[in-house]
This record gives C-alpha cells, structure tokens and sequence, in this order.
C-alpha cells in the first residue's frame, strides 16, 4: 500500500512538473510570438507610413503633371488656331500678289503694243517728213485747213506719247503695289516662321509632359500596388495577433500621435471649459478649421483597430473610433464620408474619413479627441504636428 501511494504521487508529482512545463512552453511560445508580431507589426507600420508618403508623392506628380499637360495643350491648341489665321492671311495677300502681277503683265503688254505703234508712227513720220508737210499744203484749200491738217497730226502724235507714258506710269504704280504687298508677305512669313518654331517648342513641351504623365501615373499605380500589399500583409499579420490575443487590443502600440488633417492646422475651439448656446460647456477635443477644409482628409493619428463607425442625426455626426491598445483611443467626428469599416486595422497616416459639418456643427471642421482609460486628455500634449 505504502509503495502504491508513492507510485501514485510520483505520478502526480510527474503530471504537475509536465503541466507546468508545458505551460511555462507555450508561455514563452507565446511571448516570443507576441514579441515577433509586434515586430512584424511596427515594420510594416513603417512601411506603409513610407510607401503611404511616395503614394502621395505620386499622386501629386500626376496631379502636377496633369497640370502641365493641359497647359501646354492649351496653348499648343492656341498657336495652331494663329497658325491657321495667319496662314489664310498669307493666301489672301499671295492672291493679292498674283492679281496685281497679272495687271502688270497687261498694262506692259499694253504699254509694248502702243509703244511699237508709237515707233511705226514716228518712223514714217520721219521718213516722210517733207512729202508730208508738202501734201498738207498742197492738199488744203486754204492755210486754215492747213493749220487744222498739222494741229491734228501734232496731237495724234501727242496722245501716243501719253498713252505710252500713261501705261509706264500705271506700270510703276502696279509695281509700288506689288512692292508693298509684298513687304506685307514677307512679314507674315516671319510671322509664320516664328508661330512655327513657338509651336514645334510647344509640341515638345507637352509630349514631354504627357511622357511625365504617363510615367508619374505608373509610379502612383505601382506604389498604389505596394501600398496595398503592404496593408494586407498588415491585416494578415494583425488576425494573427487576435488569434493568438484574442480580438481586443492588448498593449498600446507605441509611437507618437500624429496630426489628424495634414495641410490645416487652425484651431476654433480648444480643449476645456468653454460657452456653446450662451452655457458653460467642457469641450472634450479641439476642433480644426481652416478655408478650403470641408472634404480634405482626416487621417489616423496612430496605428490602431477602428472600434466604432457611426452615424448620428446629432453630437458627433459621422465619427470614427480607433483603439490604439492599453485603453487609448481617439475620436474623429463630423465626417462628410467615411473610408473605414469596425474592425479593420488602420495605419497613422491611412485615411479614415472626410472633413465635413455633420451632427451638432455649425460649419465644416473635425472635432478630433483622444481617451486614455475612458478620459479625455487635450490632445495638443499629444500630438506631433
């Protein structure tokens, strides 16, 4: 019997040293695993804070680069308009040119047909100078006739020589025209030379652009791709540590808390007593409030789980929860839209809504707070701007 109850406790003694092995294992087990995923966690925090910057980086590449190529379209579309004006002023004096080279030719000919008339006129003028005068005298019937008989000749003589120096002079005048128009040719031409250049410079300018365009709209859709990556590798890695921690968050997950909408940093309202309706009033936040604000982003001030997505008709309006572990939490209230769902794991910096004047406001701002142990703390000691 005596042997039997030492077996026996020899057993128990056995079993309880395996228990508590087995225990103390899985303990150590578990606090490595612990310790490995928060690791994991921090590295991937890091990298989707970096990757979340050059996503934004990239955005605003496309953005610029949009810019650029619409402006440069623009203007591209702009010269080619002038160059189209400017052309059909040139067609317009070139026809010009050519009407005027056309009555050119037809006064010379003119002026060479009267002139070779002239010429014949005056040869046999001369060759028959003395016949002539003799014929006129002796042909008339009285010196009167005689006068009238030589005044005629003169003046038959006298219009040739107008009508050639008539043609000559309209000649002249057709050549001045032709001069100035083209003078007038000549600067449009210059005109055009110049459009031409200004619009080959253009043209290099947007293809240029619109190389930028498509290279900065690649870049945003890769890191887009690594973003995405990178959160669910997050997401896989934060189920892993609800399994092994069950699903509320356990420790605070560290780090600083970061400013919840970057570019507007005024503050409207402060932390504390205040009056709001003509009463006294604890304001549990700070509201943020600039120009331009209602729809800009509202960020996760810290790495967390969302907790809470809500709708309100009054106080808070659309507002969002995130528990950032060991009883820290913040609140982002008055949302115009919400980009988050209960339960998802959010990075700082990842957007969780929209700046906008729902519930109790009196105009576009966030009211942004943040709980330690169920109170609320100002968050100006907090946070990192």
């Amino acid at each position: 019997m005596r042997n039997w109850k030492k077996i026996v406790s020899v057993v128990l003694l056995a079993v309880l040293l395996g228990t508590g092995l087995q225990m103390m294992f899985e303990a150590k087990v578990s606090a490595s695993s612990q310790q490995e995923l928060r690791e994991k966690m921090l590295e991937l925090q890091r990298r989707l804070a970096e990757v979340n910057q050059q996503l934004a980086d990239a955005k605003d590449s496309v953005a610029e680069a949009q810019v650029r190529t619409s402006t440069y379209a623009s203007r591209v579309s702009i010269v080619k308009e002038q160059i189209a004006t400017l052309q059909e002023s040139i067609d317009t004096k070139s026809e010009e040119l050519a009407q005027k080279q056309e009555e050119l030719d037809q006064k010379i000919k003119e002026h060479d047909r009267t002139y070779e008339l002239f010429k014949k006129r005056l040869r046999a003028m001369y060759m028959s100078n003395d016949v002539s005068t003799l014929a006129l005298i002796f042909g008339s019937n009285s010196f009167s006739e005689f006068l009238v008989a030589a005044e005629t000749q003169s003046r038959i003589s006298k219009h040739d020589t107008d009508l050639v120096e008539k043609l000559e002079m309209e000649a002249k005048v057709i050549e001045a025209e032709q001069e100035v128009i083209q003078v007038e040719l000549s600067s449009l031409q210059d005109d055009m030379d110049v459009l031409e250049e200004k619009y080959s410079e253009l043209a290099r300018l947007y293809q240029e652009a619109n190389s930028d365009l498509s290279a900065a709209k690649a870049l945003q859709t890769a890191t887009q791709d690594d973003y995405d990556a990178i959160l669910n590798s997050l997401q896989e890695t934060q189920n892993e540590w609800n399994s092994l921690m069950g699903t509320g968050m356990q420790d605070y997950v560290g780090g600083y808390y970061a400013w919840p909408t970057p570019g507007y940093y005024y503050i409207t309202s402060g932390f504390g007593w205040r009056t709001l309706y003509g009463q006294p009033n604890f304001h549990t936040g700070i509201d943020i409030s600039e120009y331009g604000i209602y729809g800009s982003p509202v960020v996760a001030s810290n790495t967390g789980r969302v907790v809470r997505v809500r709708y309100y008709s009054t106080g808070y309006g659309y507002h969002v929860m995130i528990d950032h572990g060991d009883n820290n939490w913040t609140v982002y209230a008055h949302l115009s839209g919400i980009a988050v769902t209960e339960g998802e794991w959010v990075a700082q910096g990842q957007t969780v809504g929209y700046v906008g004047s729902t519930g109790n406001s009196t105009g576009p701002h966030l009211h942004f707070e943040i709980r330690i142990n169920g109170t609320a703390v100002n968050p100006l000691d907090y946070v990192v701007r």
